[in-house]
């Protein structure tokens, strides 16, 4: 970045610690530690996070949003995967851009998505859409392609839900449409958007809560003392410091990327040239970057773990403490909205097919934002 400042860095910047003052307020270890034992969610940051309007920010107000850009919504995700906030933030965002997208209005409350195939088959009798996040309080809005074109179900919550967790105590259910599911026709493309906006706000959170495990780490080897003097000065802790901290910047830089390109693509819906509300251009490169950047976020995610938790050593997983709750979200984020393997085998089909035709493979990986 550089040093002059550009007229909307100011505003992103009071954005950010907005957010960032809010959740620290909120999300206390004891009260995120709570969350995950009792209902799952904070339902007081939520009522916070609401009444100011950043549940929403990315979606037009024309569609019942806040305004403003996907720039501002993967801030306002990052902070939240910082503060390990119990509550469906990032999935209420990305709900609400993929609505807007479609030219549906956004309900109020709590927000989540879902994939889906087949219209029929996710929506027959019976059948669930499985692991969604707080599907159990959230309005869940299910994205599927078929043979009739593309398609999005806005499912209000409901008793039709079957409880599940992951390693963090997120809500991770498995959610029955039923015959009440609003089922509505989308563009071309819709479905694939809203898998690459989940894996982007997925590799956010991962980049958040990677910068949290960063500080915590650092700051905890410069306060403790063996051998007389603090780890931090240990030749071993040094190189695994810096081992840690070239990950978290991987996954920074590939995230930065991928929200610079957006999460459209060349087959994102009609008039889809980049982000809601932002620059990105259109074409493969929002497809590739989103891979990257979940790929490289799920990589890392389990490096950045194990070097805290190496650090730390035992304090670092009681019940409370602030890693614990930051490195079990690394651990059930990397395998959410698709795992490292698959991500890195997806990219690998995209650059052979690349290497295979017309334009080759060195414009296809050089090709980008300001390239």
């Amino acid at each position: 970045m550089s040093a002059e400042m550009d007229p909307g860095d100011g505003e992103r910047e009071l954005l950010r610690q907005t957010v960032e003052d809010m959740l620290a307020g909120h999300c206390t270890p004891a009260r995120v530690a709570a969350a995950a034992a009792g209902s799952g969610w904070d339902e007081g940051l939520w009522q916070a996070l609401e009444e100011t309007g950043l549940t929403l920010a990315g979606s037009p107000e024309d569609a019942g949003g806040s305004g403003g850009d996907l720039l501002a919504a993967a801030d306002i995700v990052a902070a939240a995967g910082a503060a390990a906030a119990p509550v469906p933030l990032a999935e209420t965002l990305a709900a609400g851009m993929l609505l807007a997208r479609a030219g549906l209005a956004i309900p109020p409350g709590p927000l989540t998505v879902a994939a889906a195939a087949d219209r029929g088959a996710a929506l027959r009798r019976g059948a669930a859409l499985r692991r969604v996040p707080y599907g159990r309080l959230a309005t869940t809005v299910a994205a599927g392609s078929g043979p009739g074109g593309d398609w999005l179900a806005v499912i209000a919550p409901s008793s039709r839900v079957r409880p599940g967790r992951n390693l963090a105590g997120e809500p991770r259910d498995e959610v029955e449409p039923g015959a009440d599911a609003e089922v509505h026709d989308a563009p071309a493309g819709t479905a694939d958007y809203a898998r690459r906006l989940r894996r982007l706000f997925r590799s956010l959170l991962i980049a958040g809560a990677a910068q949290r495990a960063l500080e915590l780490t650092v700051t905890y080897v410069q306060e403790r003392e063996q051998f007389g003097r603090p780890l931090a000065r240990l030749p071993a802790v040094q190189q695994e410091l810096a081992r840690m901290a070239g990950e978290v910047a991987l996954i920074g830089a590939a995230t930065q990327a991928a929200v610079a390109d957006g999460p459209a693509g060349a087959d994102g819906p009609p008039g889809a040239d980049g982000p809601p509300g932002g620059d990105g251009p259109p074409g493969g490169d929002a497809i590739s970057a989103v891979l990257a950047a979940k790929a490289q976020a799920s990589h890392s995610a389990g490096i950045v773990a194990a070097i805290a938790h190496q650090l730390h050593g035992a304090i670092g997983t009681t019940e409370e403490h602030r890693l614990r709750l930051t490195t079990t979200r690394l651990w059930s984020w990397r395998d959410e909205d698709g795992p490292a393997a698959e991500c890195f085998a997806e990219l690998g089909r995209a650059a052979l097919g690349a290497a295979t035709g017309a334009g080759g493979l060195w414009p296809w990986i050089t090709s980008g934002p300001g390239r």
